[in-house]
């Protein structure tokens, strides 16, 4: 019994010595084709053969398979799968496969994101609304609201006409008599409070906020949408999502000068007309007038101008992003300025 057991011991071993004589190794790195930079937690998989493993952080795998011909696949979020034909597998031998992956972006058409996960658009109950980059108002934008102004629909957006003054949205309407009526603001997933609006002392409270880094706007208004966010979300949700890094370093410049006159107005008195009008009805008011000669329409107005300057800085640099803008913002003589730096992770 001994001998028998010990006979089946030694077959096993030299089955298993025979089984792994018949495989060979894959290896080689998964790398970006801007710039050669690793890609690191890209999937390697042997087509048809259960075969595969996931890039470290240099970009380097292994994979052990049976010798013969296959077809491999390399692919990753953000790029584009890249596939090579008749790679050859000799047994007890290494064979070096390298793959180069050109940066993509996923299109997720459909796909809402919610408090609690993502859902078909079909399936939202809610009415959501976004604006992206695209679609923006353009011009003379200074606030982050103006560039939603008209775009969705039963949205209202007001401003005091003040420079760098406080806007106001209304998502719907005025629903409350001595309480805020602003919508809840929502800043890359984090609810802002601005002083129970958006204007703080009068001036606008998204102010730090430079219109330039923008993505999306979206805007829930009913219950349903923006349960999530409690009492708070009573008056709608504006949901700001700012422009990240891509591929590659990048550097983008924007610059506009625009320049503003009165024109037309109301047809006034000069001096004397005013004069004769006062000595015609009301006499007694003559002297009072002595020798003025004041034009007081004329004083008050003045041509203006502005310009607006705008420079990012963004990239991309394995499993992050990044991105920084500097803006310089210049409205009808009054000087406000903007900064604003962002660094996020990536998906």
């Amino acid at each position: 019994m001994l001998r028998k057991g010990f006979s089946g011991v030694v077959a096993l071993f030299l089955a298993s010595a025979s089984a792994l004589a018949q495989t060979g190794t894959i290896s080689g790195r998964v790398v970006a084709v801007d710039g050669g930079t690793p890609v690191a937690n890209a999937h390697v998989s042997v087509l048809g053969a259960t075969a595969g493993a996931n890039t470290n952080e240099d970009g380097r795998y292994t994979i052990v398979i049976a010798s013969g011909t296959y077809r491999m696949r390399a692919s990753r979020v953000g790029f584009a799968p890249e596939s090579l034909t008749n790679i050859v597998v000799t047994a007890s031998a290494a064979t070096t496969v390298n793959f180069q992956l050109r940066t993509a972006a996923a299109s997720l058409v459909g796909i809402v994101v919610t408090g609690y996960g993502t859902q078909q658009a079909r399936d939202v109950t809610g009415s959501t609304t976004t604006v992206d980059s695209a679609q923006f108002n353009t011009g003379r934008i200074v606030s982050a609201e103006q560039l939603i102004r008209g775009k969705v629909a039963g949205v209202q957006v007001s401003e005091n006409n003040e420079p760098g003054g406080g806007l106001s949205i209304r998502v719907r309407g005025g629903t409350s008599v001595n309480a805020s009526n602003e919508p809840l603001y929502v800043v890359d997933g984090v609810p802002i409070d601005i002083g129970g609006g958006s204007t703080v002392n009068g001036r606008n409270g998204l102010n730090f906020l430079n219109p330039n880094d923008i993505e999306t706007i979206t805007v829930l208004k009913d219950a349903s949408s923006t349960a999530i966010y409690g009492n708070r979300g009573a008056n709608g949700v504006v949901m700001i999502t700012t422009k990240t890094g891509g591929a590659g370093p990048q550097v983008t410049y924007a610059g506009t000068y625009s320049g503003s006159r009165v024109t037309g107005g109301p047809d006034m008195l000069d001096a004397t007309q005013f004069r004769a009008a006062v000595t015609a009805h009301a006499a007694a008011n003559v002297a009072s007038l002595q020798s003025s000669n004041t034009n007081w329409l004329s004083a008050i107005e003045q041509n203006a101008g502005g310009q607006e300057q705008n420079v990012g800085f963004s990239g991309r640099r394995q499993n992050s992003s990044y991105r920084i803008g500097l803006g310089y913002l210049e409205q009808e003589g009054v000087l406000i300025g903007t900064k604003t730096q962002r660094t996020s992770a990536s998906v």
